[in-house]
């Protein structure tokens, strides 16, 4: 017949894999929500300052091709 220890040692080993499980699910965040939609319905306002011309060199004759 099986001792009667072991199956109490048994129901403290299922109690810990259940807790760590447990633990594990919100520690991991629980449930994925969806992400939102590309468009939200929302007014998006996008505005570039355009960077000042920089001194650009007068542009030059090509160089003589070697003989």
């Amino acid at each position: 017949m099986a001792d009667r220890n072991n199956n109490a040692l048994y129901f403290i080993v299922g109690g810990i894999v259940v807790v760590v499980a447990f633990l594990f699910f919100f520690m991991a965040g629980g449930e994925v929500a969806d992400p939102a939609p590309a468009d939200a319905g929302g007014d998006t306002n996008i505005s570039v300052d355009a960077a000042p011309e920089a001194d650009v060199p007068a542009e030059t004759a090509p160089a003589e091709p070697a003989n």
